[in-house]
């Protein structure tokens, strides 16, 4: 059988280069989603994330955020041969040479301090998402785990209006439950979930509510399902199978043109056995064609992330 292509839309690699060093290219390279990893798991597409821990006083977080995207295009792109995806016209041409499509996308808008100017820089600079928040209030909007629940503030509609003028997504990963749908209620431009699962089977607040899920494939949207453990089940429950109820579950919403993987990998804290790194992308892509036959494995391992891609990038520079 042949290997399927799979796009991955979150991994934390660049968090872990800048914070400890970790080599993107060496083969006995301690990250989930080294260069060796990726291409023996099949990944040919990988949405690298921007992540600056927020207790990082905001007045620092924006240089962390460019030290990141300096290793993206000096250790990732140069020395480890992936091409960044700024284009559909660039995607096209790594489609054609097979090499692994690299994109840039903010976890957590900190580093912004509510100003648009610095988000058009971030996109000259090849960024082409942009998560407002991580789990925590910024000055943006709130987080999924902060209490009060709150939507976005004005500086957040100042920047989500300027990243869709820009054509950028936003990513609602993160983003606390009355945010998500000021966003889905509010505008028009892309969205996606880059790294989400069902909170109608596991009740956590990182998941989606069905009325999300589906709100986001009406209006073209995208989510991948997630490998973080503690996001899959409870403790006893944190398996493959029960990764694949999750599936099963957007699926029924309608999700076969609009659901995908967001691993989060080297962002994990409690990894699910069978896919500890990218390389586990080849065993579990043989089981979805086995589980949901060849076409529709497809669509979920890589085509229907290309076609989000498609409906956002811009043609040209």
């Amino acid at each position: 059988m042949n290997r399927l292509a799979v796009a991955d839309a979150h991994v934390d690699v660049l968090y872990r280069m800048e914070r400890e060093g970790c080599s993107f290219t060496d083969p006995a390279s301690p990250l989930q989603a080294s260069a060796d990893k990726l291409q023996r798991g099949g990944v040919m597409a990988q949405v690298f994330a921007l992540y600056v821990s927020p207790r990082e006083p905001d007045v620092f977080q924006l240089e962390t955020v460019l030290r990141q995207i300096d290793l993206f295009y000096e250790e990732i792109v140069q020395a480890g041969g992936v091409a960044p995806i700024r284009t559909l016209d660039e995607w096209i041409a790594a489609r054609r040479s097979r090499n692994i499509a690299g994109v840039l996308s903010l976890e957590g808008g900190g580093c912004l301090r509510g100003q648009p100017e610095l988000l058009r820089t971030l996109y000259r600079l090849g960024v082409r998402g942009i998560g407002l928040t991580w789990n925590h209030p910024n000055a943006l909007a709130d987080g999924c785990l902060e209490s009060r629940g709150g939507g976005l503030t004005d500086a957040g509609w100042r920047v989500v209006r300027e990243a869709h003028r820009l054509g950028m997504w936003i990513d609602i990963a993160h983003l606390a439950d009355a945010g998500v749908r000021e966003l889905l209620t509010h505008t028009n431009g892309p969205i996606m979930a880059s790294h989400a699962n069902a909170r109608a089977i596991h009740g956590h607040p990182r998941n989606l509510p069905d009325d999300v899920i589906r709100e986001l494939y009406a209006r073209g949207g995208w989510m991948g399902l997630v490998f973080e453990a503690s996001f899959v089940g409870d403790p006893a429950n944190r398996t493959l199978d029960q990764l694949c109820r999750h599936l099963d579950h957007v699926l029924s919403l309608g999700g076969e043109d609009h659901v995908g993987f967001g691993s989060d990998f080297d962002g994990t804290t409690h990894p699910v056995a069978g896919l500890a790194t990218a390389e586990d992308y080849a065993s579990f892509t043989e089981r979805l064609v086995q589980r949901y036959g060849r076409p529709l494995a497809e669509k979920l391992c890589f085509r229907n992330f290309e076609s989000f891609l498609y409906r956002t990038l811009p043609r040209h520079a």
